[in-house]
């Protein structure tokens, strides 16, 4: 029973994380992404992925401005109108959150979690948009995130300037160690593209995160 218990309340933690609301209303478009207490992120893809078939590095460099690559083999792209935005997931993921303000998929052992959001609420550049963003994580009674440390690197993304997160940090209550990635992007109109992949921080998981972000990375095209 207990154990029962504690599943309810860490996909309860969830939900309440990744729509940034309580469940029981309220309205998302002003708040930011998290994923909450309890919930492991997952991949379609094996623990140790072949390497992405683009050139995208993990070091802060990024594609300019053109048309994707040739698509991998094992991921599909997805158009998301509601967002502007065209993007790739592996195949087997399933989208959990689906609205103006995100696009969130789960892999299917639920290891990795990655999420496509375009957004105004914390200003219309990176710098602003990664500040309003960690401000809110760093309210543990919001985002169930704690004790977070952050690594910012400047980057290139859609031929822009970008700000690429390296952000440490673990569940409230939990002591296991994540990871997550986070790309911030200025689109047209003030709104800003932030592209995210979390997971628990395992060596196996943390190679596989880092080639889903890459080839995530190169496959994406903003204000389609």
């Amino acid at each position: 029973m207990a154990a029962l218990v504690s599943a309810i309340v860490a996909v309860a933690g969830l939900l309440l994380a990744v729509f940034g609301v309580p469940l029981t209303g309220g309205s998302s478009l002003n708040q930011s992404l998290a994923y909450g207490a309890g919930a492991p992120v997952t991949s379609g893809v094996s623990e140790t992925p072949a390497a992405p078939a683009s050139s995208t590095s993990t070091t802060p460099t990024g594609p300019e401005a053109s048309p994707p690559p040739v698509l991998p083999s094992g991921w599909r792209r997805v158009s998301a109108p509601g967002l502007s935005v065209t993007f790739a997931v592996p195949d087997g993921w399933t989208q959990v959150v689906d609205n103006d303000l995100q696009s969130t998929w789960h892999s299917p052992n639920e290891g990795h979690a990655m999420s496509v959001k375009r957004d105004t609420s914390y200003g219309s550049t990176p710098e602003a948009a990664s500040a309003g963003q960690l401000a809110w994580y760093r309210d543990t009674t919001e985002s169930s995130m704690a004790d977070l440390t952050v690594v910012t690197h400047p980057t290139r993304q859609s031929g822009k300037d970008a700000l690429w997160l390296e952000i440490d940090y673990h569940w409230a209550g939990q002591a296991e160690p994540r990871k997550r990635v986070e790309l911030f992007v200025a689109g047209k109109a003030g709104h800003v593209y932030q592209l995210l992949f979390d997971t628990a921080a395992t060596p196996t998981k943390l190679a596989a995160q880092q080639q889903l972000f890459a080839t995530a990375r190169d496959q994406l095209l903003i204000d389609t």
